[in-house]
């Protein structure tokens, strides 16, 4: 497994938020107020940092395991984190459709399982493949590598079914699972820029939500059936 860098970066990237469209930008002369957003053109304030102080701290937490070697815990947490960031850019499409927070956690209760939010709710509510805006932002490889760190967690948390990939939870997929979380931030910003900022003209329409029941999920236990 791997991506076009070879090393984690030391640590998680700093991005500013406008506050009047929910812009994401990179540009540290962005993180003062008045410096107009490259998605309205607001000057107000303040910018607000991401990741938030929460995950950044995580984040700070994940990497000190990497550097101890304690590849396994560095895994564990790395899926964790890269699976809360899915929910929060679903969470902030949901809110630009105008969804409230009643609705947003009760969809987000009810799709628990990765697989499913990925194949099924993320095409819902944005018209998108996931797949296909990963391609789009210039990490086309990223849902496959994704898929298969969770593959190889989910071997070494549940003693079946998949043994075969058990023994590789090791420095290897310690290190992918950094790069991809490197990789995720940008990825998180350019799915946010999208169908968050640029999806403001969207607003007025109805997201277009299917739940799917009765499917197997590839992330739930052998023999269990996702939402």
């Amino acid at each position: 497994m791997s991506g076009s860098a070879t090393q984690p970066a030391a640590k998680a990237p700093v991005f500013w938020e406008c506050p009047a469209c929910n812009y994401l930008s990179g540009d540290a002369s962005f993180a003062s107020a008045g410096s107009p957003c490259p998605g309205c053109g607001s000057t107000s304030g303040p910018r607000r940092q991401f990741p938030p102080d929460s995950q950044r701290l995580l984040d700070t937490r994940i990497r000190a395991y990497y550097s101890d070697r304690e590849w396994q815990i560095s895994v564990i947490l790395a899926a964790a984190l890269l699976e809360a960031l899915l929910e929060d850019i679903l969470d902030r499409i949901m809110a630009a459709h105008g969804a409230d927070v009643a609705i947003r956690g009760t969809l987000l209760d009810s799709v628990r399982a990765i697989g499913t939010r990925i194949s099924r709710l993320f095409p819902d509510l944005t018209g998108m493949e996931f797949e296909d805006a990963a391609s789009e932002a210039g990490h086309r490889d990223f849902p496959k590598r994704w898929r298969k760190v969770r593959t190889i967690r989910n071997a070494f948390i549940h003693d079946t079914p998949y043994r075969d990939v058990e023994g590789t939870l090791d420095a290897g997929t310690a290190t992918e699972s950094m790069l991809l979380l490197d990789t995720a931030y940008d990825l998180f910003v350019a799915i946010n820029n999208k169908f968050v900022a640029d999806g403001r003209e969207h607003r007025n329409e109805p997201a277009h939500i299917a739940l799917h029941g009765g499917a197997v999920d590839e992330e739930a236990p052998h023999g269990a059936v996702g939402p």
